[in-house]
């Protein structure tokens, strides 16, 4: 624990800047409200800076700390300056958060005063975040921009434009039906469900068409690789394993039977909670929804060999919309596993030694030992910017690692627990370089920052396994996208659903 301490010495100099700003009140985008970060709480996202980068703790924590203070300066700027403001990005390479404007001096009295103005510039651009997103919404509605829509637009903050991205999996699904009665049966489907796939394509040229004032760029959306795994076992409180120890949280295995007799697994994202209408007060493991998929036996989804959750819940598969909500499997189940216990809006942070992507020196941590981070808020995919730094937790096993542990396909060398990295960027979903492997599906994406929710695992680019390598590519289902469709599909019920934030949540 040296090296926590060490931090903390840093991290006073660091902040004393912060700190009196926030006394003087002099800037919008320096609230009263400012606290310091705390050293200990980001550790991992420091060592992530420190190793990727070659930078000193020291300036590791100053980017953090303009990290935090991005995301207050974005919504200062998105309401006193939506004409001019374009958005703005982390640019790690240089340690400089670049704010996009299409008047440059707009900006300047909301940066003259910021703790760290001299690692803040501003760039020209065409386009206000404004525009773009009217645009983008315009489109949406052009496209039937949803669930089942081939077609979603995005705004590429960094390149100042909408990206209408094409599902193509979508397309092939939707054009090939299946479940007719006859071969005769199944060519008319065929037919017709080609020619509504080409009236999507065809309102999805038009709707481009009809945006000359707004760059608008069509692009093939990767599909990422799913990243279920088989049964474990374990016997103490760790990510594969913490049976009685409470609550539930992210980071956990969840564990299910697939038809064929064989186990699945993903990882628990963030514990939920509706409040009114149809689910007054209940309480909800999120998770990916392709863990779910084809699983029409009634087995309960498990955590180590013990029946958690009921075997669906509300669920989707089509990045990015895929996920699943699920409820305990009864109400007794439901007190154990969360009501009877405190710190309910936590996810597991899990150290260990080893691997390109971990630190001898344990920056959180004692080793082989649970330690929590408390999620307080949520961040909408809008809010994510280019350069965040942020972490994830999964519960992917091999059996050669993870002595006494059903493999999970994760392959030798990768090891459950937390990692953190880099927002590479943000299209329709979250595009990190952490490093995930067969079973992290669902996991939570969080920042240690400001302790906020921000997506879960879909899965990977590479199909890579074993230890972490350079070059890693992760897609994270973004928070907000999960629950504006539930309130959607569940409209009629009048149920709220949110993350929870609060330890009695």
């Amino acid at each position: 624990m040296g090296r926590a301490r060490g931090l903390g010495a840093l991290f006073a100099s660091v902040v004393v800047t912060a700190t009196v700003l926030s006394a003087s009140g002099g800037a919008t985008a320096a609230p009263s409200t400012r606290t310091a970060l705390n050293p200990a709480a980001v550790a991992e996202s420091v060592r992530y800076l420190v190793d990727s980068y070659g930078v000193s703790e020291r300036e590791a924590l100053r980017r953090l700390a303009l990290q935090d203070e991005s995301a207050r300066l974005d919504r200062v700027l998105r309401t006193e300056n939506a004409a001019e403001y374009g958005g703005m990005w982390l640019d790690q390479t240089s340690g400089e958060l670049v704010v996009a404007m299409t008047d440059p001096a707009a900006a300047r009295r909301h940066l003259e005063d910021l703790p760290d103005r001299s690692r803040v510039r501003t760039q020209a651009v065409r386009h206000s975040l404004a525009d773009l997103n009217a645009a983008k919404d315009r489109i949406a509605a052009k496209v039937g921009a949803g669930p089942d829509a081939v077609y979603l637009p995005a705004v590429d903050e960094r390149a100042n434009e909408v990206v209408l991205w094409e599902r193509a999996w979508v397309a092939r699904e939707k054009s090939a039906p299946v479940g007719a009665a006859s071969a005769d049966v199944a060519a008319a489907g065929e037919s017709v469900a080609r020619e509504a796939v080409a009236r999507e394509a065809d309102a999805a040229r038009r709707a481009v068409s009809e945006e000359p004032k707004v760059a608008v760029r069509a692009k093939v959306l990767p599909k990422p690789n799913p990243l279920a795994a088989t049964y474990p076992d374990r016997g103490y409180c760790h990510p594969l394993a913490c049976a009685g120890y409470g609550p539930m949280r992210g980071g956990l295995r969840l564990d299910m039977k697939r038809d064929d007799e064989t186990w699945g697994g993903c990882t628990a994202g963030f514990n939920l909670r509706s409040t009114g209408g149809g689910h007054p007060g209940k309480a909800w493991v999120l998770t990916a929804g392709h863990c779910m998929a084809t699983k029409t036996n009634n087995t309960p989804t498990r955590h180590n060999g013990v029946p958690v959750l009921q075997q669906h819940g509300i669920e989707r598969n089509s990045y990015p919309y895929d996920y699943a909500a699920v409820l305990y499997v009864d109400t007794p189940t439901r007190q154990t596993w969360l009501e009877n216990h405190t710190g309910r809006n936590r996810v597991l942070k899990y150290c260990w030694n080893g691997g390109m992507d971990s630190n001898i020196d344990t920056p959180c941590g004692e080793q082989e030992k649970s330690v929590d981070e408390y999620i307080t808020g949520t961040h909408g995919l809008a809010e994510v910017k280019a350069g965040w730094v942020v972490c994830a937790t999964g519960s992917a096993s091999n059996a050669i690692d993870d002595s006494g542990a059903v493999d999970s396909g994760a392959g030798k060398g990768y090891r459950a627990g937390t990692r953190c990295g880099r927002v590479l960027s943000t299209d329709v979903g979250i595009n990190t370089d952490l490093c995930a492997r067969r079973g992290d599906s669902g996991g939570p994406l969080f920042s240690q920052v400001d302790h906020t929710a921000l997506g879960i695992l879909e899965g990977n680019q590479q199909s890579r396994s074993g230890a972490c390598a350079a070059g890693e590519l992760n897609n994270y289902v973004p928070i907000d996208t999960i629950l504006t469709d539930i309130h959607t599909q569940y409209a009629s019920l009048r149920s709220k659903f949110s993350v929870i934030t609060t330890p009695n949540g």
